[in-house]
């Protein structure tokens, strides 16, 4: 296969993360192959390996695209700061993770089960981006408990902690009862993110 010369050295690399998206949006895993991938571009394979010198680089940059496309579901969706409570924002915003995650269960599994993101800057600075994200949305409410800012970082990660085990739990089908039933729907998941303002009052932070 040739390579296709309508692409620039710039853009072919967006076009095959874009591809790549794409091809996870109809798997339920995350396995990529960069032979269809090639294939579905209109490319060599070597034309690939030419913009990612592997196929985890490639991952690392569709992984990265997820958190940039979750940033940008809040920046669209959330509510500016100060519309309403904090802790309502808090919780819409995990709200809002797990309709992104249910809605791309394959491209949710690469951004969390790729190769230790030290590895590759791409992926550890978007994902660092999206912490700070959830950081400060957990540290308005948290001021808003009347608790010190030290909590913001425990009250982030109980939040992406609780979101993030909910969604695999049901993407593994762990959370189907017996009787059929689900007994926490994903509406009422955030509802948790709630702080609990007395524990946190009494509890040592080390």
């Amino acid at each position: 296969m040739s390579n296709n010369s309508n692409y620039h050295h710039g853009n072919l690399r967006d076009t095959l993360v874009a591809a790549a998206i794409a091809q996870l949006a109809q798997q339920s895993d995350a396995s990529l192959s960069l032979r269809e991938l090639a294939r579905t571009v209109g490319v060599s394979v070597a034309a690939v390996y030419r913009h990612f010198p592997s196929k985890e680089a490639l991952l690392a940059d569709v992984a990265a695209s997820g958190f940039a496309s979750l940033i940008a579901k809040w920046e669209a969706q959330l509510p500016p700061p100060g519309s309403l409570p904090a802790d309502q924002r808090f919780q819409l915003l995990g709200q809002q993770y797990i309709e992104f995650a249910l809605a791309a269960p394959a491209h949710y599994r690469l951004m969390f089960e790729h190769q230790d993101v030290r590895q590759f800057p791409v992926l550890q600075e978007a994902a660092q981006a999206c912490f700070q994200y959830v950081l400060q949305t957990a540290g308005a409410a948290v001021r808003e408990a009347g608790l010190d800012a030290r909590w913001d970082k425990a009250a982030a990660s109980a939040g992406w902690s609780l979101g993030h085990g909910y969604v695999m739990l049901l993407l593994s089908g762990r959370l189907a009862m017996a009787d059929g039933g689900d007994d926490l729907s994903p509406a009422m998941v955030p509802r948790f993110f709630q702080l609990p303002v007395e524990a946190l009052t009494s509890a040592p932070l080390s």
